[in-house]
Order: C-alpha cells, then structure tokens, then sequence
C-alpha cells in the first residue's frame, strides 16, 4: 500500500513555533539523537531544554495537529474515511483504545499499525518476547494500571522509567505513571500480542 506523506509537524519544530527551545538548542539535540538514537523529545527533557509536562502537553497536541491517529493513517493511506466512520461508531458503542479497534475490526494488523506509528510519530519499536525483564521494575507499576493502559515497565535508569506501551500516544497513560512513581516515562511501542503476553507473564505470575 502507498503511503501519503503526513501532514503532521515534528515536536522540534512545534517548540519553536512557540519559543519553548531554541533552534540551537534543537540542533543540539538532534546531533545527540544522531549519536546515541532515542527520542527527540525525551533528549531535549534529558539536556534541560524543555519540562517533561511542557512535552507531554505539545506531543499530545502534535497527535492532535494530525487529527487523531485513525487521521494520520488516512493521511499515510492506511484507511479510508468509511473505515474511520466504523471505528468511531464501535468505540462509542464498546469504548477502547482506537489503535485496539483498528486491529480488532481488521483494518490493519498489528505489525503494520505499529509500522504506521513508526513511521509518523518516531516511537522506537521493541520486540518484547526478546526482552528479559527485572521483576522489581515491573512491581514499579501496579498490574491494574499497566493491563488498563496495555504497558509493561521494562527499565529504569535514574529517574526515567522506560515502558512498552501499545499505544504510546496514551498520554493520559504516561501521566498516571509518572503521578505513582515519581519518575520520568521514556516510550517504546510494542504489539497488542507483545503486550498481552508481558503482562500474563510478568504480572499473573507474581
């Protein structure tokens, strides 16, 4: 399938559209993502260019400017705008996630809804059944949070907590996390099915 271009601006030029950084302070962040990798937004909090809440504010209206993500993949040519109906029309009649929806009425499968979310929003993608997790990370999160938002903390360092979601423009997600535990909330994406199989081994288990 062609993909459109998205009409969607990146977070660095957001932020300085409304003077929160510097454009020298942007090209210093993108020589540090060139370097070490990671998100730009997540760079920028770690050099002191810009508040974690300043970013979770302008990267959930950075969603928005793309008019939600079943938009974005109208723009990408992911969906067309009946499928876009249908997904609206099931979620007020069952609620869910839009991204859950997509992939449970058929519209996309998992790998390519993540693909999608790659490719329009940068989230670093995670295989998770590769993935060896600390238990004492994962007791971090209680399992009640972590199966409602579908995210499993995976690891900390310092103050940053790094989760897989399936949903990383959950940002009502990664503000529950950072009010019980007090730390910072660095994203992967990962698969519904990855998810899933995290939580059933990680938390039903304990």
């Amino acid at each position: 399938m062609t993909s459109k271009k998205s009409k969607t601006k990146p977070i660095g030029q957001i932020l300085i559209e409304k003077k929160l950084i510097m454009q020298e302070q942007l090209d210093k962040a993108l020589e540090v993502q060139v370097q070490e990798g990671g998100l730009l937004g997540q760079i920028l909090v770690k050099l002191g260019f810009i508040s974690q809440e300043s970013l979770d504010v302008n990267l959930y209206e950075q969603a928005d400017s793309a008019q939600r993500l079943e938009n974005a993949l109208v723009e990408m040519g992911f969906l067309n705008k009946e499928q876009v109906n249908k997904i609206f029309e099931f979620q007020k009649k069952e609620g869910g996630l839009i991204s859950k929806i997509i992939v449970q009425l058929g519209f996309l499968s998992e790998e390519d809804l993540v693909s999608a979310m790659v490719t329009q929003y940068g989230f670093p993608y995670l295989k998770l059944e590769d993935y060896q997790i600390d238990p004492e990370i994962v007791k971090l999160v209680p399992e009640k949070v972590a199966r409602k938002h579908y995210l499993v903390p995976i690891d900390k360092i310092g103050n940053i907590l790094t989760v897989a979601m399936a949903d990383p423009l959950n940002a009502t997600a990664q503000a529950d996390i950072r009010k019980i535990t007090g730390l910072n909330v660095e994203t992967f994406i990962s698969t519904f099915s990855d998810i899933d199989q995290a939580l059933e081994n990680y938390y039903s288990k304990k």
